[in-house]
């Protein structure tokens, strides 16, 4: 538990990932076992993380977890009810989701593969990153931050990994 706001020394997360002292990935975590699933903890974002305290300010954090026992999601900018979460899973039979873990439980690959020192300095040097877009019609900048979904990080490296014995053709 973190407790994040200056004014209401009530409100927490349950976790931040912090490089440095500087936050780059907050997460809600659920439990169905409890009755909570990942739409509970993105709601949670939606609904009680007011993005203008500092920690949920856009591009203070690359991303926000919503995680349960069966379902990871993400969201790269908060903005209350508007927030897009998209799915961080592996997939499953072809389709959504995660497959069964017989050694736990299936999300704990987000803690595994991906949160792991290594992985998580190769997602910063290599792929999270804030971009700049401009409005052809009104000439108006806007900003949008860029973190890699899992079916695409996983690709990638498979690519990257592949090249020294296939070559880059």
């Amino acid at each position: 538990q973190v407790h994040f706001s200056p004014t209401d020394t009530s409100l927490s997360i349950d976790i931040v990932i912090f490089i440095n002292g500087l936050p780059v990935i907050t997460g809600e975590l659920k439990n169905r076992l409890t009755g909570q699933t990942v739409n509970d903890a993105i709601n949670q974002y939606k609904t009680d993380r007011d993005p203008r305290e500092l920690l949920f300010q856009f591009g203070r954090c690359m991303v926000h977890f919503a995680v349960d026992d069966l379902d990871v999601q993400m969201c790269t900018h908060l903005k209350k009810l508007e927030s897009w979460f998209l799915p961080f899973n592996k997939g499953f039979n072809a389709g959504a989701g995660n497959p069964p873990n017989p050694n736990g439980i299936s999300t704990d690959y987000l803690w595994k593969e991906i949160l792991t020192k290594e992985s998580l300095t190769d997602i910063i040097e290599n792929y999270a990153q804030i971009i700049e877009k401009k409005d052809e019609k009104t000439g108006k900048k806007k900003y949008e931050q860029v973190f890699p979904r899992y079916h695409q990080l996983k690709v990638l490296r498979q690519l990257l990994a592949n090249i020294p014995q296939s070559g880059v053709g």
